[in-house]
């Protein structure tokens, strides 16, 4: 059996040390492969040092996250492009996108924000329509802006994944009908997440793609710990119990939609 986590973040590891023991776990529960995606200049040049350290294992994403662009945003989109050119090169383009949640209360500040957001993702997505590659998106209390701007950039849909998807049936048919997917992390496992549930099972097991988002969102049983890739398993456990699905059978069919998702062979 093997599983892919589509969507983590390892930086926090490493800088806590870690990091060697976290990966030893993912392998012992059978993520054999993973995705250290991008947040800021903070973290890139770590992510592509993994991807070199342990390549087919480690992949890794380049990305302004909408929650670090300020002002000064421009600086670190300008840092993006040799990444893409260098021999250990990112297998996608994110995370980016908007995120409402987290604006200052201040109005003023608020929608100057918005504005910085939106630009950065706009000029971020001319970067990976340039150079084909998958989208990444992040959005929190934007999905409409979201969708907008990327029908506006003329985007290939099948390149664009929503990750931690948290809207409903109408969201995800609005989505998938463009050709576009959405992963799903251990809020999925959450009780009151009725909705999020029937929105992976419209999406179907053939486009279903799972990430830990590591580590945050930690899933049932492990709620409350940090979560660490390898309880990717029990996300899917979950899924397989609530949705009649053998674990080998989730675990291959997310393996190759992940695995066609970032174009890796």
């Amino acid at each position: 059996m093997k599983w892919f986590d589509s969507h983590c973040h390892l930086k926090s590891f490493s800088d806590n040390g870690t990091l060697d023991e976290i990966l030893v776990h993912a392998k012992s529960n059978f993520v054999i492969r993973l995705t250290a995606v991008g947040t800021s200049l903070e973290d890139w040049n770590l992510y592509q040092n993994l991807s070199q350290k342990y390549s087919g294992f480690v992949y890794y994403s380049v990305g302004l996250h909408p929650c670090y662009v300020d002002e000064k945003f421009e600086i670190q989109i300008e840092k993006i492009e040799p990444f893409i050119g260098d021999e250990f090169h990112p297998v996608a383009l994110g995370e980016i996108g908007l995120d409402y949640f987290h604006l200052p209360k201040d109005k003023s500040s608020a929608k100057a924000l918005v504005g910085f957001q939106k630009v950065a993702f706009s000029k971020q997505l001319d970067l990976a329509i340039k150079y084909d590659l998958p989208i990444i998106v992040h959005s929190r209390n934007s999905f409409s802006d979201c969708i907008e701007i990327l029908e506006s950039k003329g985007v290939n849909w099948n390149r664009v994944l929503f990750h931690c998807f948290s809207e409903g049936i109408e969201e995800i048919r609005i989505l998938n009908d463009r050709g576009g997917h959405a992963s799903f992390t251990g809020i999925l496992t959450y009780k009151k997440n009725h909705s999020l549930r029937e929105a992976a099972m419209k999406q179907g097991l053939e486009n279903l793609i799972l990430e830990t988002d590591s580590p945050y969102l930690t899933p049932e049983p492990k709620r409350g710990k940090s979560n660490k890739p390898g309880y990717l398993r029990h996300l899917g456990n979950f899924i397989c119990e609530k949705y009649g699905i053998k674990p080998e059978v989730l675990a291959h069919q997310t393996f190759y939609n992940t695995n066609k998702f970032y174009d890796i062979n």
